[in-house]
């Protein structure tokens, strides 16, 4: 999908300065901050329990401001759900800009960036599992494509730590699901100021699906170990 910011040419004004830039920032600055306020409340009392008057109130608008970037209650959710996948799907394929290709260090880094999404963004998660059937029929299918695409990428993170001898998975498809049904279900339980930080919670998630993969350090030489028998603490997210 295009990006407005992709289609408009912004205008030069004076002293050479972008005018049309500065007002689509400001437009996408708006956009971005009814998009939170929706999430936060649809989350809270469910997409059909909130009304476009009770996400306005909350930002201290009106109505009609709302109908000046969305065309509805429905629009807004399509772009949450756009918005969430979209952070998600960046987030997580930085793996491909490591300098080195070692699988293990790509694999730490993937599951690592997973765990601690799913926890920076668990409430919007949660309503993505909860209001996916309120999206139309078209936006249900784009989003299940979306999905399946994802899905691709740890079982191939996988398999390439299989095809160099690191780790041992007989179906790296199976492993990678029940490794992401772990980390998707985050929400379910995580509580902020629990027994465990975020970055410690993050770290065992790793060292766990490390396991699931087979991964022995002790007998795969890589330089994605402390010479502990454990990742580095760089190959998490933070």
């Amino acid at each position: 999908m295009t990006s407005p910011r992709a289609n408009r040419q912004p205008r030069r004004g004076r002293a050479g300065s972008t005018e049309g830039s500065a007002k689509l920032q400001i437009k996408e600055y708006k956009e971005s901050l009814i998009i939170e306020a929706a999430g936060q409340l649809f989350y809270e009392r469910g997409f059909q329990g909130t009304t476009l008057d009770e996400i306005a109130a909350a930002l201290g608008v009106t109505k009609p401001f709302i109908y000046t970037y969305f065309k509805s209650k429905y629009d807004l959710l399509e772009r949450l759900f756009d918005r969430v996948y979209d952070d998600f799907y960046r987030t997580l394929t930085e793996f491909r800009k490591l300098p080195e290709q070692d699988p293990v260090r790509r694999f730490e880094y993937f599951v690592g960036a997973y765990a601690l999404q799913n926890i920076r963004l668990r409430q919007f998660t949660a309503l993505m599992l909860q209001e996916e059937k309120n999206l139309d029929a078209a936006k249900q299918a784009d989003m299940l494509e979306k999905q399946r695409e994802f899905d691709k990428l740890l079982p191939a993170l996988i398999a390439d730590g299989v095809r160099v001898g690191v780790f041992e998975v007989e179906d790296p498809r199976l492993t990678a699901l029940a490794i992401s049904g772990m980390i998707r279900w985050i929400h379910r339980w995580y509580s902020p100021g629990g027994r465990l930080g975020d970055g410690e919670i993050v770290r065992r998630f790793v060292r766990n699906a490390l396991r699931m993969v087979g991964y022995a350090p002790a007998q795969a030489a890589s330089p994605a170990t402390d010479g502990q028998g454990g990742p580095q603490e760089r190959a998490t997210v933070s």
